[in-house]
């Protein structure tokens, strides 16, 4: 009987193959500098993670169902430094105590690890400027069923409110993944954001109108850092001067104008541009205003219409990975989940890069998450679906023969 050596075959299963991702110096580096350990003698941070790492890409709805399902897979994990099967009250304490800091240092590091992997200019914006130095952020709300972190909005005439949390989140256009988080409660106003978040010298950022702020506008055009938006409804403003626009049908009009404001009683004004588009397929009227100059207005509008990539990698979080439903009631485990699925997230992204997205992304979550015990390699399997299952196939009938 002939032999068919099974080419797809892995070492370890599909959740130690997501787990090696991490290198494990990074992973210590972390705990000691964070001192995450502390205290801690039965749940080290290794078992925590791994915990939480497993319970979010498979959707467990209770710390009951984690504890149970991980003890079946636990002895296939202690390579990679799973020592301890957690009781659902050691790993509810381990949640509400443990800083979620760690986690979001974590993230931090993973990214700069593979931040060159993860580069690819994929995003049409022309000619003029290398999506590298261009940062679209946005902020979506993570509805909660307690109010642990302040919801926004009115009281509601009967109940209670709900909280809810706030991710801030800046990304640069070449590479798809944030680069910048703030976790904060619904109720923070969005311009606070602008005080945390750092903008690269030269660097264009690129956000909704809830964002402005006149006053790092004004910051901005003296520091080489730039910026596109949407013009408020109610601003004030002054023209300047009109640009001839008559080349292009979609540009209406292209003027530089004094934006005006009030900043501790004192009246300002901080110059820009104001660029008025109108879309060819939707014939909706947009007016931007940037502090890009040289750029061909056309450019302006383009970059901003690439400001939609954000909010498709929030809906691409929030759908394949654990979200709705929290394992801690507390603000500290709600936002190390929130942290897990953005690490979840990032090395699903280097993964679907290695696989040259041969496989859409959320049937690659799907395919790792319900099979996490398999000892198929899943990126030869994703690349190359079809060679795997006749491979199996033969093998089946060598068998029977």
């Amino acid at each position: 009987m002939k032999q068919v050596k099974n080419i797809f075959l892995s070492g370890h299963p599909i959740i130690a193959q997501l787990l090696s991702m991490i290198p494990k110096e990074i992973f210590n580096q972390v705990v000691e500098q964070e001192n995450s350990d502390r205290y801690y003698k039965k749940l080290k941070s290794a078992d925590h993670f791994i915990c939480m790492f497993y319970a979010v890409l498979t959707r467990n709805g209770s710390l009951r169902e984690v504890c149970k399902n991980i003890s079946l897979i636990a002895q296939k994990l202690i390579p990679f430094g799973f020592k301890q099967l957690p009781a659902r009250s050691t790993l509810s304490d381990a949640n509400r105590k443990r800083d979620s800091k760690v986690f979001a240092l974590l993230y931090l590091r993973l990214y700069t690890y593979y931040r060159t992997s993860l580069q690819g200019n994929w995003l049409d914006i022309g000619g003029e400027v290398d999506p590298c130095m261009v940062e679209v952020f946005d902020s979506t709300t993570i509805t909660l069923f307690k109010e642990i972190l302040k919801g926004a909005g009115r009281n509601p005439l009967v109940g209670k409110k709900k909280g809810g949390a706030k991710v801030f989140a800046k990304m640069n256009l070449a590479e798809g993944v944030p680069n910048f988080i703030c976790i904060r409660s619904a109720a923070t106003n969005e311009n606070i954001f602008l005080k945390v978040m750092e903008l690269q010298e030269y660097g264009i950022a690129v956000f909704d109108k809830g964002f402005n702020r006149y006053s790092c506008f004004e910051k901005w055009n003296s520091s080489n850092r730039y910026f596109v938006t949407r013009k408020k409804d109610n601003a004030r403003y002054e023209i300047v001067m009109d640009f001839d626009c008559s080349h292009s049908r979609d540009i209406e009009s292209d003027q530089v104008i004094l934006l005006r404001y009030r900043e501790n009683g004192v009246s300002r004004t901080v110059e820009a541009r104001l660029v008025c588009y109108i879309d060819p397929e939707s014939g909706e009227r947009l007016e931007f205003i940037t502090n890009l100059m040289g750029h061909e207005a056309l450019t302006i509008a383009q970059l901003y219409k690439n400001r939609w990539v954000i909010e498709v990698l929030f809906k691409q979080i929030k759908q394949n990975f654990e979200l709705k439903y929290f394992l801690s009631d507390s603000e500290n485990g709600i936002k190390i989940q929130i942290w897990v699925a953005l690490i979840l997230n990032l090395l699903f992204s280097v993964l679907h890069k290695r696989i040259k997205e041969a496989e859409d992304f959320s049937t690659m979550v799907m395919v790792a998450a319900k099979n996490l015990c398999s000892y198929v390699s899943l990126e030869k399997f994703l690349v190359n679906t079809e060679a795997y299952c006749k491979s199996i196939f033969q093998k089946e009938l060598n068998n029977i023969q």
